[in-house]
């Protein structure tokens, strides 16, 4: 998923859903983001394509994301210091 078109997406391409499955006769409840699919040729629907996720894995990934961009800020900012110098001399 591609988390920036999540608001975009959501509630018409991809929403996240309650789903159940059975395994060795135990049912178990999982939420999955489910999302729509299509052929990229012919433009046919495909099935919907499901992947679990849990609220850990959900903040997991956010924090990855936040280092990230953290990291990208300071990136960011020692260039626009390099910019200064460079424009000093």
């Amino acid at each position: 998923m591609n988390w920036a078109e999540y608001k975009a997406k959501k509630g018409k391409t991809a929403n996240f859903a309650k789903k159940e499955k059975e395994i060795s006769g135990v049912k178990r409840n999982y939420i999955a983001m489910v999302q729509k699919a299509w052929n990229a040729t012919s433009g046919e629907q495909l099935d919907d394509v499901e992947s679990e996720w849990s609220l850990s894995e959900l903040e997991l990934e956010k924090e990855r994301y936040d280092v990230m961009a953290e990291r990208a800020k300071a990136h960011s900012d020692g260039l626009a210091d390099a910019i200064e110098d460079f424009k000093a001399l």
